[in-house]
């Protein structure tokens, strides 16, 4: 069978890789449809940024769609950028939101795959792409998703990758003690090449493609959870040993036990110097004007941008290597094995379910079976009590009420703007997400480690003003 394939002039030194694809996976180069969400509030500078970075993308000739969600509070200068942007390579879709939701379901109902070759590169406004992100994302999904490796361990390994993070991180936040500093080098140089990528269970926020079947199984294991937690609480579906347990409004917690549960894991990018296809900024607020500060605030977290095409140069044997030769990495970091994530896995299922295990099926009904509880006893009716009566007599009072003057400009109608009203959602929830007040409290260590020229004091108090800001323009 042959697939044509049509690459524009200047994209061709970007798709060397080809040459390195198995045939099978070749055949579907047109069968991905993946597509950029963009979620965003009243950041219109921040949202600038990331529609240039990935306007002066590569996309290797396909047609990709852009889908922006706006929150119910986003300002008119934000909703006139979204307007007047025009996107080439694809359609633009547009979605506002009427009711203040909040981060989580302006993350998870941003996207629903239409079908399991659906994808979509999530990315908040205050994300930045690399010019290359695009190739990395094609390349994986090409490589890893429609190869058939024959052997069916090595496809059962395969189905639990849910996703490829654009992004490397430098720190890891699920340790209960706190956020650490985290480099792969740590742990592969000893067992693997360098710049060997890797998959890991912790699902990445900050530029990242899931795939279609986790996400549809994810959006049906959250609507369970959050109608449990707001009626019988029978369900009591934890991950050991994770800082996410604390948690109560972050859409990580629940992907976190998704993940855990069923030995899912996300592909990584290991390049030199963490070299990364997306990064994060923190924007300046009212309450931090100063560009130093800011700078030696986000130093820790903040990666470069890969510009310049060495994705194959950097990789072992310049090509991807083969799924069942990834390095395996848990949820805190340290070198498993598909088995022994399973195994965990299996063993978990055990202390928070009743129902039999059913891996493989993208179906979350066998993790969400409370155990049998004993019926609550009898409630003992309270004693009738005779009750007297007395009523009092009420005495009015009556004030005569003065002229008003109406003045039409102070007193007269005003129009409403979004934009200043309450941020608060509906249901009540907060909208400090948990994983970001957990980032904010374990930064002074980290920065430490980093930047250790500047006082811990001085760093906290820099990072806390400057995501605060960030908040107010955000949530305000």
């Amino acid at each position: 069978m042959t697939t044509p394939i049509g690459l524009p002039i200047g994209d061709i030194q970007h798709a060397l890789w080809i040459a390195n694809l198995p045939t099978d996976a070749l055949q579907h180069w047109h069968t991905p449809d993946i597509n950029l969400v963009v979620i965003t509030d009243r950041r219109p500078h921040a949202l600038s940024r990331l529609f240039a970075s990935a306007e002066r993308s590569h996309y290797l000739g396909d047609k990709v769609n852009l889908v922006v969600n706006l929150e119910q509070s986003s300002d008119r200068t934000t909703r006139m950028l979204v307007n007047s942007f025009s996107w080439r390579h694809g359609d633009k879709v547009l979605r506002h939101r009427i009711r203040k939701g909040g981060l989580m379901p302006a993350i998870i109902e941003s996207w629903y795959p239409k079908g399991d070759d659906d994808y979509a590169v999530i990315l908040e406004d205050d994300v930045e792409v690399s010019p290359l992100f695009y190739v990395w994302a094609k390349y994986s999904i090409l490589q890893y998703r429609y190869h058939r490796m024959g052997n069916p361990e090595l496809e059962e390994f395969r189905k639990r990758l849910y996703g490829v993070s654009l992004y490397s991180p430098r720190n890891l936040e699920l340790h209960p003690a706190g956020r650490r500093p985290f480099h792969p080098d740590n742990v592969l140089l000893n067992m693997y090449p360098p710049r060997m990528p890797y998959v890991s269970q912790v699902p990445c926020s900050w530029g990242a493609v899931y795939f279609p079947e986790h996400w549809r199984e994810f959006h049906e294991y959250l609507t369970i959870r959050l109608m449990d937690l707001n009626q019988d609480r029978r369900l009591n579906v934890t991950v050991p040993n994770s800082r996410s347990a604390r948690w109560k409004k972050s859409w990580k917690k629940y992907y976190i036990e998704l993940v855990f549960l069923r030995a899912y894991v996300m592909l990584y990018p290991n390049f030199q110097e963490f070299e990364s296809f997306s990064t994060n900024h923190l924007e300046t607020g009212t309450h931090v004007k100063s560009t130093t500060k800011r700078m030696s605030a986000i130093s820790s977290f903040l990666v470069p941008l890969m510009q310049r095409d060495t994705i194959l140069s950097q990789l072992p044997n310049q090509r991807l290597p083969d799924y069942a030769g990834l390095p395996v990495l848990d949820l805190w970091g340290y070198l498993q094995t598909h088995d022994t994530l399973d195994e965990t896995a299996a063993e978990w299922h055990a202390q928070v379910s009743a129902c039999k295990r059913r891996p493989g099926h993208y179906d979350p009904q066998d993790i969400l079976c409370p155990f049998e509880t004993p019926p609550p006893a009898e409630p003992v009716r309270p004693k009738r009590v005779k009750f007297k009566y007395a009523i009092e007599p009420l005495e009015y009072v009556y004030t005569t009420r003065k002229d008003v003057v109406y003045d039409p400009d102070l007193d007269g109608p005003k129009a409403i703007d979004v934009a200043t009203m309450s941020s608060e959602p509906d249901d009540g929830s907060i909208l400090w997400d948990d994983a970001d007040i957990d980032f904010i409290r374990g930064l002074p260590w980290t920065n430490q480690l980093y930047n250790p020229v500047v006082s811990f004091d001085q760093r906290r108090d820099d990072l806390q003003d400057l995501l605060r800001a960030d908040a107010e323009l955000d949530f305000d």
